[in-house]
């Protein structure tokens, strides 16, 4: 079984279109932890077929170790509320390819983003070093269960990068992942806190790297260049270039379906 979180904060309409998006499968559980007081997705989860969990939380992170907490599959998969699962297959292919592969730790593929100007990318997994940042969508994961009971849940000391903390810790411990190169299987909200917080998200990513005793050359060198590459694109969104940015990231993700 695979069991989808959805975590959500007053955000109704987000909770609906996350919710519709989950496939009817017997293979599959819904779990939403909700830590919100919106009485419109109060009553509306009252009828979802799921766990529900309405019930004050201290942030992101504690929210996603109630949903581990309270799951009942063999694997793990976060849909926060407003992200969208566009292929419903996904899940089925990732159910054969855990049950026929023991070596494969999790599953990870592509997504769109939909940036708050409207626009549209198409994104793959960088598979990069760590200090780039996340190397795997982390929307598109689905984890063996197994592999948090070994390594432990999120740590709710980081406020933003709670999923880059955990994948630098599989990371750490030589899990094995394998990339579905297909389609975009979600299609993500582009306007989340590491993006409103970039710079904040940096420098928890630094910390996470240096508790976990990764602060080698090369992740070094990468997150040298993430600032560098950050403070670029401050700057000329300063003195007016913001348009031509965009251009830049719409030719470099254009849409592929």
């Amino acid at each position: 079984m695979i069991s989808i979180i959805t975590i959500t904060y007053n955000d109704f309409d987000g909770l609906r279109k996350t919710l519709a998006s989950i496939p009817d499968y017997d293979f599959v559980e819904s779990i939403v932890i909700n830590g919100g007081t919106d009485q419109a997705s109060i009553e509306y989860l009252k009828s979802h077929t799921g766990k529900v969990i309405n019930e004050i939380d201290e942030g992101i992170a504690d929210a996603f170790n109630k949903g581990i907490k309270n799951s009942s599959g063999d694997s793990i998969m976060f849909l926060n509320g407003g992200d969208e699962l566009v292929d419903p297959n996904y899940t089925k292919n990732v159910e054969e390819i855990l049950n026929k592969n023991n070596g494969v730790d999790f599953v990870h593929s592509n997504i769109f983003l939909f940036e708050s100007s409207g626009t549209e990318l198409f994104m793959r997994p960088a598979l990069c070093s760590l200090g780039r940042g996340l190397p795997y969508l982390h929307p598109t994961m689905i984890v063996r269960k197994s592999v948090f009971d070994k390594i432990g849940v999120f740590n709710k000391s980081y406020k933003i990068s709670m999923d880059f903390d955990f994948v630098a810790r599989l990371v750490k411990n030589g899990y094995k992942g394998f990339y579905v190169n297909e389609k975009a299987v979600v299609k993500m909200d582009g306007t989340g806190i590491s993006i409103e917080k970039e710079f904040d998200a940096i420098k928890e990513c630094y910390k996470s790297l240096n508790q976990n005793d990764l602060l080698n050359a090369e992740n070094i060198l990468g997150i040298s260049v993430r600032l560098a590459l950050f403070s670029m694109r401050k700057l000329m969104t300063m003195f007016g270039f913001g348009s031509f940015l965009g251009k830049l990231k719409q030719r470099k993700y254009s849409p592929k379906r």
